[in-house]
């Protein structure tokens, strides 16, 4: 099977502080990654998705400056949650897809959870 490394896994900032969410596919070829967050009591919603070398597409009321991705290669994508605020506390999980003919193309993925704590210092 196929792996997704997910880093950090989990974060606790201070408010205000942007946090930089990394992932990686280990022993295959990503060409899609998307992004998905899991707000406390709410259902997994997809954030955006994102082909390497191209334009992320995000989701209708996903803010593009908020939540700015970058997936330069075939093995790598990064999530940055700037400014983060206790409302931004969720579950933030990335999954990718090998779209070569004959792949498994099933999305793989990891999760991290982001808390924020207005008043604790920051590993961010």
């Amino acid at each position: 099977s196929a792996v997704v490394s997910q880093h950090p896994s989990r974060v606790i900032c201070k408010s205000g502080t942007s946090v930089n969410i990394e992932c990686r596919s280990l022993d295959f070829q990503a060409t899609t990654m998307f992004w998905y967050r899991q707000l406390r009591k709410q259902c997994l919603m997809l954030m955006a998705t994102s082909n390497e070398g191209s334009k992320v597409t995000y989701e209708q009321g996903v803010k593009k400056d908020k939540f700015p991705i970058n997936h330069p290669n075939l093995t790598f994508s990064a999530l940055t949650v700037t400014s983060a605020h206790p409302e931004d506390s969720s579950f933030y999980i990335c999954s990718a897809r090998d779209t070569v003919p004959g792949g498994d193309q099933r999305p793989r993925q990891e999760l991290l959870q982001l808390l924020l704590h207005p008043s604790r210092p920051t590993e961010c």
